[in-house]
C-alpha cells in the first residue's frame, strides 16, 4: 500500500481523519483487500510525515468504521466485507437475485393472526395505557410473558429477573454496556454474529477470537483467554451463528466453571436454539450469577415483532435498566404487547411449530443439493456453514455467486481476527418465499462450485 504526504495535503480536518479516508478509499476501490497487511504504525508514519500517535489514531478510526481488524503482535488487516455491503442494493436492480445472505427464519405469523390481535386490541379499552411511558425493564405482564417464553428453552425465571428489549439485537447492545467498560476487552467464537461485532464496534471493545473446533468453542481456549484479563464472552452455543454448532453439555460446564472462577461475564444468545429438536440446556441455567441471557421472538415468531427479553445476575440488573434508558428509554411496548398475547394465547407457539417444520424441510433440501461439498448443518440449522473446495476464495466466490443470481455472505463478515487458511461461505435457508425459489438458489451454487475456481491470473 502507497500513500503519499501529497493524499493527505490537501485535507482541512485532522491528519489522522485524512489518513483514514485515504485508506478506506483504497479499500473501497479494491486496491487494499480482505486479509491483507496494513503497514506497521512507525513505518506508515515515516512515509507520510506524521507522527506515530497520527497513524495509531488512524488505524482506530479505521477499525471503528468496521473497515480493518488490529491484532496484537501480528498488526492491522483490511476485514472483508458486511453482509449489508452485499445485500441488493434496490429489487429493480437485482430482481433475479435469490437472496441467501441474511439470516432470518421462511415465513412468519399469517394475515389471520396479525388480523385477530389487532382486532383484540381495537376492542380492549385498556390498551391506550400500553402506549403510555413504561418502566424501563417493561411492563409486568410483558415481563411475565417473557419468563414463560424463556422456559421453553429451559431456563426458568421469574418475571423479575426479565427485561424487554426493542429485539435481540438491541439486546446484545444492553448486555455488552451493562457487563463491560467502554474500551475494555471481549472474546468471542473465532466465527461469530456480524450483530455482536457491530455492537462492539460501536460500544469501543475490542474483540478477541476463541478457537473452535466441530463441536464450538474449546474451552482450553476460553481458559487461555480468561488468564488474559478479558472482561465478558460473548457466544452463540445452540445452533452457533454462522458454523451451526452446538455446545456439547460437557463443555457448557467447563465454559461456566471457567468464566466463574476468573470473574468473565458470559453473554448467551440463545436466538436460535428454539429451533433445535433437541439441545442441551443454555449456560445461564447452569451458571445465572455467571451468565447474561439474551432471546427474543423476532427468530421465533415474526421478524418485524422487535420484542427481545434478556435475564441478568441481579448484580447487574441496574445495569441493564441503564442501558435500556440510554439506548431507547423503554423497548416499545405495543410489540411487546403482541407477543405477550401471542405467548399467553398458544399463537406463538404454533407458529414456532410451522416455522421449525418448514425450517426442516429447507434444511433437508440445502443438505441434499450440495451433498457433495463440506456442508455444516446441524438439525434445526436455519442456514449451512459451507467450507469452499480448493482454490476458491471465499469473497471471489460471493461475487461469483452473485454474477450467478445468488446472494451469500463471506466468511470475512463473521471473523473475529484475521483470515486463516480455510475459506467459508454462509447460506441462509429462511428468505425465500418459497422452496421452489430456495431451489432455484441452492442449484445455482452447486453448479457454480461444480465448474469450479476460476484459472489463476496471469502475472505481469
Amino acid at each position: 500500500m502507497t500513500i503519499f504526504p501529497k493524499d493527505i495535503a490537501g485535507s482541512l480536518g485532522p491528519r489522522y481523519l485524512a489518513i483514514a479516508d485515504v485508506i478506506a478509499a483504497k479499500i473501497g476501490a479494491g486496491a487494499l483487500t480482505p486479509g491483507e497487511r496494513l503497514p506497521t504504525h512507525r513505518d506508515l508514519a515515516w512515509r507520510v510525515g506524521v507522527t506515530v500517535g497520527t497513524v495509531t489514531r488512524a488505524y482506530a478510526e479505521l477499525e471503528r468504521r468496521g473497515l480493518t481488524v488490529g491484532e496484537i503482535g501480528r498488526g492491522t488487516f483490511v476485514r472483508g466485507p458486511r453482509p449489508e455491503d452485499l445485500a441488493p442494493q434496490t429489487a429493480a436492480q437485482e430482481h433475479s437475485i435469490v437472496d441467501l445472505s441474511l439470516n432470518y427464519p421462511p415465513k412468519g405469523p399469517d394475515g389471520g393472526d396479525v388480523a385477530a390481535v389487532l382486532r383484540a386490541l381495537a376492542a380492549d379499552p385498556k390498551v391506550a395505557s400500553v402506549l403510555d411511558y413504561q418502566p424501563h425493564l417493561g411492563r409486568d405482564e410483558h415481563r411475565a410473558a417473557g419468563a414463560r417464553w424463556i422456559a421453553r428453552s429451559g431456563l426458568h425465571v421469574g418475571a423479575e429477573q426479565v427485561a424487554i428489549t426493542s429485539g435481540g439485537q438491541h439486546g446484545i447492545t444492553v448486555a455488552l454496556a451493562a457487563a463491560v467498560p467502554a474500551g475494555d476487552r471481549i472474546a468471542a467464537e473465532a466465527f461469530t454474529h456480524p450483530g455482536f461485532l457491530a455492537s462492539a464496534r460501536m460500544l469501543g471493545h475490542k474483540v478477541e477470537p476463541i478457537a473452535l473446533d466441530a463441536n464450538g468453542m474449546i474451552p482450553e481456549a476460553v481458559e487461555e483467554a480468561c488468564r488474559s484479563g478479558i472482561k465478558a464472552l460473548y457466544c452463540i452455543p445452540t445452533l452457533q451463528n454462522p458454523t451451526t454448532t452446538v455446545l456439547p453439555a460437557e463443555r457448557r460446564a467447563a465454559v461456566v466453571e471457567i468464566a466463574a472462577r476468573h470473574g468473565v461475564v458470559v453473554i448467551e444468545d440463545d436466538l436460535f436454539a428454539y429451533f433445535h429438536p433437541d439441545g442441551p440446556p443454555p449456560l445461564a441455567s447452569l451458571a445465572p450469577d455467571q451468565v447474561i441471557y439474551v432471546t427474543s421472538v423476532s427468530k421465533t415468531v415474526a421478524a418485524g415483532l422487535r420484542t427481545g427479553y434478556v435475564v441478568a445476575p441481579a448484580r447487574l440488573r441496574d445495569n441493564v435498566a441503564s442501558a435500556i434508558r440510554a439506548t431507547c428509554w423503554m423497548a416499545a411496548p405495543l410489540p411487546a404487547e403482541i407477543a405477550s398475547r401471542w405467548i399467553g394465547d398458544g399463537t406463538a407457539a404454533r407458529i414456532l411449530a410451522g416455522l421449525r417444520q418448514e425450517a426442516a424441510a429447507r434444511l433437508d433440501l440445502g443438505r441434499k443439493l450440495l451433498a457433495d461439498y463440506r456442508v455444516a448443518a446441524e438439525a434445526g440449522a436455519l442456514h449451512l456453514w459451507l467450507t469452499l473446495p480448493g482454490g476458491w476464495n471465499a469473497i471471489e466466490f460471493t461475487a461469483a455467486a452473485r454474477r450467478h443470481g445468488v446472494a451469500v455472505a463471506p466468511d470475512a463478515a463473521f471473523r473475529v481476527g484475521r483470515p486463516d487458511e480455510n475459506q467459508a461461505i454462509r447460506i441462509c435457508l429462511g428468505p425465500p418465499a418459497t422452496r421452489a425459489a430456495l431451489e432455484t438458489g441452492l442449484r445455482r451454487l452447486a453448479e457454480l462450485l461444480g465448474s469450479g475456481p476460476p484459472a489463476e491470473r496471469s502475472i505481469v
